[in-house]
């Protein structure tokens, strides 16, 4: 065994040691605790980051004194734009690792064999790109411990978008890395086939904990209450989207199971989990262990302590999170009732067998097609979409016909495997993204005008 090797079952156990002992702390112990973090967290990469040496130097700031708001507010636009002086490891850079990204689709992969990466363009319609060292993924990746503990091989299936650098499959296979495997076995089912043979290989591998989005969950529950889906998880787990009632009550139902709520994000991994003493009403507390939050009317500002290679100080959230400070909380960590984020239309077609199904909107969101810089889709039938499409400033005529190309082989090929052959789309070229009248943001799946009609009448 290396020393790599060695050293990560060393960073699991001071991890799990930190999770054990935090939550153990006050609520005034907790946020001093925070707070020495942060500032040996600011001393850093005041060091090593060009990006924050120069927002120190500029606004004066005492690195023994320093508090959060003392910094400027970030978005995922500035983060894309400052790449390359806010990481702090010159080797990387924002090209290698998109250049990566376009190759590899193992969420198991590693940037420079070092790194992992994460991307999203969420609904902001700008992709975003993420790295984290060995170190801090294992600290962000910890928190899920507090809700499914190690035991020798528990059972976890994962039904999502899983073949890429995403957020909820690049957590979920961490528990098949190294020694984790003596007490995780993680199998993912990507959402992007058919639903019939998830469902068999579901009944095959019988899961202790069944995880993925809200929307596939139901579909689930829908099937093992039609006894098609004959399986006995004693945890249903939700991420991605949020968990309705009468969805959780479906599932609850359907599973004979306890269903909770994970809150992640590309940007800073677990950020808010449904504890054993959250409560039975859906609330989630955060995990404040290495995350600082600030909760505002319209958005979320966080800070994030524990990547060091990509530090990032009061980033910027659209999701709006409502603290419950009305019921017990018996935890130092802030508790909330819910998250107020834009649930997307789901691309509900009918596919050439002449049923409906479904392709998850976290597949469109998650695209990575060299040359396409944002997009959006609008449903106009049952049977086509147009693709909206925004390419990278700079391209010749060339250049832009072959990324449409790419764009062409990748929906088609996702269609394909949903046996979705007899969609047709077009690609619509466009400079700029059309902004929703009524909330002012983007949205990443639309109705075409006709279609809402349609559907009215």
């Amino acid at each position: 065994m290396n020393l790599r090797t060695f050293g990560e079952p060393l960073m699991w156990a001071k991890a799990l040691w930190e999770r054990r002992t935090t939550i153990r702390l006050s609520r005034e112990q907790l946020e001093a605790q925070q707070l020495r973090k942060f500032r040996r967290f600011v001393a850093y990469v005041q060091k090593r980051s060009p990006y924050y040496r120069k927002i120190i130097e500029q606004r004066g700031i005492d690195i023994a004194t320093c508090v959060p708001t003392d910094f400027p507010v970030m978005t995922k636009r500035e983060v894309m734009a400052n790449f390359d002086e806010i990481v702090t490891d010159r080797r990387i850079t924002r090209e290698r690792v998109l250049d990566f990204l376009a190759k590899s689709k193992d969420p198991g992969e590693l940037f420079e064999g070092e790194y992992h990466v994460l991307h999203t363009s969420g609904t902001s319609g700008t992709m975003g790109v993420y790295v984290y060292s060995r170190e801090g993924w294992i600290k962000g990746a910890s928190n899920i411990t507090r809700v499914a503990p190690p035991r020798l091989r528990r059972r976890s299936a994962f039904v999502a978008a899983t073949r890429g650098h995403f957020a909820g499959v690049s957590l979920m296979v961490t528990g098949n890395r190294g020694t984790n495997r003596l007490f995780y076995n993680v199998r993912t089912y990507d959402v992007g086939r058919p639903m019939p043979e998830i469902i068999a290989d579901l009944n095959k591998f019988q899961p202790h904990a069944l995880s993925g989005y809200a929307a596939v969950l139901k579909v689930l529950g829908e099937a093992q209450e039609r006894g098609e889906l004959k399986i006995k998880p004693e945890l249903v787990g939700n991420g991605g989207e949020p968990l309705m009632p009468e969805v959780k009550a479906l599932l609850q139902r359907a599973f004979d199971a306890p269903v909770s709520n994970a809150y992640a994000t590309s940007e800073l991994l677990y950020m808010g989990l449904t504890l054993p003493d959250s409560g039975g009403d859906g609330s989630m507390h955060l995990m404040e262990d290495n995350l600082i939050f600030e909760l505002h009317d319209d958005h979320t500002c966080v800070t994030n302590l524990f990547n060091e290679v990509m530090p990032l100080i009061r980033y910027r959230l659209d999701d709006v999170l409502v603290p419950d400070t009305e019921s017990e909380n018996k935890l130092p960590f802030t508790k909330i009732r819910g998250i107020v984020g834009r649930a997307e239309d789901a691309l509900v077609f009918t596919n050439k067998h002449g049923k409906e199904d479904f392709i998850h909107p976290i597949v469109i969101v998650e695209l990575v097609i060299p040359g396409l810089n944002a997009w959006q889709v609008v449903l106009e039938s049952k049977t086509a979409f147009r693709f909206r499409a925004r390419l990278e400033p700079g391209q010749t005529e060339a250049e832009q016909q072959a990324t449409k190309e790419r764009i062409m082989q990748t929906m088609g090929a996702l269609l394909a495997e949903k046996d979705m052959d007899n969609v047709k789309f077009s690609i619509e070229q466009v400079e700029a993204m059309e902004i929703d009248k009524h909330s002012g943001k983007f949205r990443l799946v639309v109705r075409d005008p006709a279609m809402t009609a349609a559907v009215r009448a």
